[in-house]
């Protein structure tokens, strides 16, 4: 046992029925699966064309919808037409289609969804990000009488349709019945009728209003043979004004050293191991190391042979992480819920600052 055994935690497979989801995928469920996690997100390959969702909002939480290429060896090859819907009234959203990786920010109160996988020819990748440990949501009707109703719903208060004496596991039959019997028949997936009065609302013009919030991502080109070139990130603030997220998608072409020994003085980080293709999320052949302590002198050393996330709280030395095997490539994904990224480096008998927040020199 090490000391620090809670914050290393192997994504479990989560086998599920879901139409046109891959199973199994990877979910990290946040506080259900690490004590104190704020990170609560899943990484899913859409396979089929499907709608999802009706619009919600989240009363406290920022959360990020990713949209991307499934196989990150080919990130920016995006072979499909995703229509998503935001706005601050629900009987009132603009739509946004999507034809190239992008990554939504939805902050607390705006309304978003439902989101239409229209054409999947290729297999992509969603990922709601939601930065809290504790996934909820609330929805909003009109009674009989056209007064607001406010529902709450969330993880671990949710029920099973099926049986109501039973928590919901997110298993995806109830969804996927109606899509699977329309499938098998050969007739039209019963999404039309559902989907007609967001498209009536897509008829008026957009207003512009909402699209600081939708970021394509940018191909970063690059001369370091240890990674995938382009690769691909979202870099808070310097992307989008508000952010609370930065990470990029690192995928790791052989055997090589990331990084140095530095702590986040204010801020924890989420260190994703993962397969390069997410519809095969658990093809996994690297084997790789990451030390952590409460000071630069005094670090445990950790393996990672599986999908894996750690945990770095605030103030946590951690690094380098050591690629020791590399048989095929995988995505590190250094995960950031700030806007700006800042570490500490110990050096020449001092601590030194870095980040982006500095002022250019």
């Amino acid at each position: 046992m090490g000391k620090y055994d809670e914050l290393v935690f192997e994504i479990p497979q989560e086998f599920h029925h879901w139409y046109g989801f891959a199973s199994p995928r990877g979910f990290f469920r946040g506080t259900t699966m690490m004590e104190k996690a704020k990170v609560y997100m899943d990484f899913t390959s859409i396979t089929k064309p499907l709608p999802m969702e009706v619009p919600h909002t989240h009363h406290c939480a920022d959360e990020y919808l990713v949209f991307t290429g499934a196989d990150m060896n080919n990130f920016f090859e995006f072979d499909a037409e995703v229509d998503v819907w935001l706005g601050e009234d629900p009987e009132a959203m603009e739509m946004y289609t999507l034809t190239q990786p992008t990554i939504i920010r939805v902050p607390p109160k705006l309304y978003h969804c439902p989101v239409n996988f229209r054409v999947i020819n290729k297999p992509i990748v969603f990922s709601a990000v939601y930065l809290d440990g504790d996934w909820s949501k609330i929805n909003r009707a009109v009674d009989e009488n056209g007064k607001d109703v406010f529902t709450y719903d969330g993880a671990g208060i949710r029920r099973c349709v099926r049986d109501r004496s039973r928590e919901c596991v997110y298993c995806g039959s109830c969804f996927s019945e109606k899509m699977v019997a329309a499938e098998e028949k050969k007739e039209e997936a019963p999404t039309t009728e559902l989907l007609a009065p967001w498209y009536e609302m897509a008829k008026k013009p957009r207003t512009g209003k909402f699209d600081k919030y939708v970021y394509p991502y940018v191909p970063e080109y690059h001369e370091d043979n240890r990674f995938l070139s382009p690769r691909a990130g979202f870099r808070g603030n310097q992307e989008m004004e508000g952010s609370r997220l930065t990470y990029l998608y690192n995928i790791v072409q052989k055997e090589c050293t990331i990084g140095e020994t530095h702590m986040h003085h204010a801020v924890e980080e989420y260190l994703f191991f993962t397969g390069a293709d997410i519809t095969n999320f658990f093809e996994f052949d690297a084997v790789a190391e990451i030390s952590l302590g409460e000071d630069p002198e005094h670090m445990e050393t950790y393996t990672i042979d599986k999908p894996t996330v750690v945990r770095v709280p605030a103030g946590m030395w951690h690094g380098p992480v050591v690629f020791k095997h590399v048989g095929a490539p995988v995505n590190f994904e250094p995960f950031y819920p700030c806007g700006n990224y800042g570490k500490v480096i110990f050096r020449d008998g001092a601590y030194i600052y870095e980040g982006n927040d500095l002022p250019k020199k």
